[in-house]
């Protein structure tokens, strides 16, 4: 149990030096990119769509035998209404814990996985039904997955 709580604790050590200094790095760089395009190519008058990112979520697999892999995923959440967008930014926070919440239970139970791979359709679709249930339905127009990585230990 003790080596078990001791790799979780460098996982989550290594994942926030890595989150941090990256993150250091892109305020040292440029400037962040403009977070709101154009849906239709620039035109004025369309519906513009914000493209609102979150932080890197890493996860143990935990199965009976400890911990079996990492999963590392970021999402960028894709709205059209500006209003929307500034509301879920500022509950981000409440809304990656419910991610965290969720996957940690539903990922090591492998309900998302078959033999050993993430079914990816089957997460972003439980991703859309956290982030509706924590926003309210329709507030986000889709839940993009920028990377995801499996990592065995």
């Amino acid at each position: 149990m003790l080596s078990i709580l001791a790799v979780i604790l460098l996982l989550s050590v290594g994942a926030g030096a890595y989150f941090y200094m990256s993150s250091s790095e892109a305020s040292t760089g440029e400037k962040e990119a403009p977070k709101a395009e154009s849906a239709h190519g620039g035109g004025e008058g369309g519906p513009k769509t914000s493209y609102i990112p979150m932080e890197p979520i890493v996860l143990p697999i935990i199965d009976r035998d400890g911990i079996s892999q990492t999963i590392s995923l970021v999402v960028s959440l894709e709205v059209k209404d500006a209003a929307k967008a500034a509301e879920i930014e500022e509950n981000l926070p409440k809304l990656a814990d419910a991610y965290l919440s969720d996957m940690y239970g539903t990922l090591s139970k492998k309900a998302a996985m078959e033999y050993g791979v993430i079914k990816v359709s089957a997460l972003k679709a439980r991703l859309v039904e956290i982030t509706e249930r924590v926003m309210g339905k329709g507030a986000v127009d889709s839940v993009l997955l920028q990377v995801l990585q499996q990592h065995p230990t």
